[in-house]
């Protein structure tokens, strides 16, 4: 499944259809895999729409939701379309779909992210996929917000911190491999970066939309 160029904000809530065409609820949430302190995406948590009949027909328990796993999903755009029809997502439903090792987003937004000093540098409150599909954390709240008002950085504007600048993913903690200084001196940096290329483009238009990326991944071997 590709997403690049999104965020985990833009997929939630889009509609599900199946191969057939119906809908059968909608994107709730989605379920990482944080082994080796990385991001993997696992399974697509629905709700809403069929939902609630499936689980219904099958006697499970209100409090079970169904998940999609990744090789049944075709391909996103307006919605989230299925390679699957809504009857075989009965058999998706499983009460352990949770390993040891995996984590909700609504669980990971709930998490403190510090820097390798320990220090709270605040939040992850999105998830954006580049073009080569790879999982930036789109970071926010206390420290940051500060640091990027003091820059003057448009609101609109998404800090994002790249996987080979965090040391420790689980579930209980998320840990940069930089401390708070260190960050804001990357981010000054980089924002002037941005800056220049967004005058470059054409002075005249706004930066709605852009990113302001906290190093570039590196290079495959």
């Amino acid at each position: 499944m590709q997403c690049c160029e999104l965020k985990y904000s833009e997929i939630r809530r889009k509609d599900v259809v199946d191969s057939n065409g119906e809908k059968v609820g909608e994107v709730m949430d989605w379920i990482f895999n944080c082994a080796d302190n990385k991001l993997d995406l696992k399974c697509i948590v629905l709700g809403g729409g069929r939902v609630e009949e499936l689980l219904e027909s099958i006697g499970a328990r209100p409090d079970i939701d169904p998940v999609i796993k990744l090789e049944d999903v075709d391909f996103i755009s307006d919605k989230v379309y299925l390679k699957v029809d809504g009857e075989s997502l009965k058999k998706t439903i499983d009460p352990g779909v949770l390993a040891e090792t995996d984590i909700t987003f609504s669980k990971l937004s709930d998490i403190k992210v510090i820097d390798s000093d320990d220090f709270k540098v605040g939040f992850v409150i999105d998830i954006w996929f580049d073009l080569d599909n790879v999982m930036w954390l789109l970071l926010g709240g206390g420290f940051l917000e500060e640091l990027l008002e003091r820059l003057k950085v448009q609101p609109d504007i998404d800090l994002l911190v790249p996987p080979h600048f965090i040391e420790i993913l689980n579930s209980n903690e998320i840990k940069l491999s930089i401390t708070k200084f260190q960050l804001k001196s990357t981010c000054e940096d980089e924002y002037k970066k941005l800056k220049k290329q967004l005058l470059a483009d054409d002075p005249h238009d706004d930066a709605h939309g852009a990113r302001l990326r906290l190093g570039t991944m590196r290079t495959r071997t």
